[in-house]
């Protein structure tokens, strides 16, 4: 089982690397959802995590219409963290419609063109789930993480199944929100998920 471990400070990735996660989600200011961490959060991250790391990029909490600013921002997050080892980055644009935004996507990925990057949860505020998929697996992303449109993954599990379905293998989808030790088993048997996010898996 793959399990991707969200982290806000050293002794959370500590925690992580010695209890078996796979990878790390590093980022800050969880009560906001997670924010772009620091860069030397980062730096001190990677000099004593054991395993990859994958970096947040959002430059506020609330909801995930940005304007041009903040996107100009975001790139420059993004070319920030360049000379360092960090395994990928993790971001999601939406339109004041809730889709995919497009363009504003298309701007991140160039900028962090080589490496990984996984849509968040902005996805579970769509409107069409299966269509969103499609821009999200069009523009080259390799994650998807997901509660499956729903509050938390356990309630969301049988619509992450028809994502993996629709998916197919060409982009891996993480199962996330609400994980814990002892709903984890069941999320996985439902869902059919290849991967888990949590804060508080171990």
């Amino acid at each position: 089982m793959y399990l991707e471990s969200c982290c806000t400070n050293l002794d959370e990735v500590k925690k992580a690397c010695d209890n078996g996660a796979n990878r790390i989600e590093l980022c800050e200011r969880i009560d906001l959802g997670g924010i772009t961490p620091s860069k030397q959060l980062l730096v001190d991250s990677l000099s004593v995590s054991t395993i990859p790391i994958n970096v947040m990029i959002r430059p506020r909490g609330g909801n995930f219409v940005y304007s041009e600013d903040e996107i100009n921002r975001m790139i420059e997050d993004i070319w920030s963290f360049k000379n360092l080892d960090i395994n990928g980055y993790v971001f999601g644009c939406l339109t004041s419609d809730n889709e995919v935004d497009i363009p504003a996507m298309k701007k991140l990925m160039t900028a962090a063109s080589g490496k990984p990057v996984t849509f968040h949860r902005a996805f579970d505020q769509v409107r069409n789930p299966e269509k969103a998929l499609e821009d999200i697996i069009s523009l080259g992303c390799t994650h998807l993480l997901t509660s499956g449109n729903m509050e938390d993954a356990y309630a969301g599990r049988f619509n992450i199944a028809k994502l993996v379905e629709q998916a197919s293998g060409r982009i891996t989808i993480i199962a996330g929100k609400g994980i814990r030790p002892q709903n984890l088993k069941q999320i996985a048997i439902d869902s059919k998920a290849p991967q888990f996010h949590g804060t508080s898996l171990f």
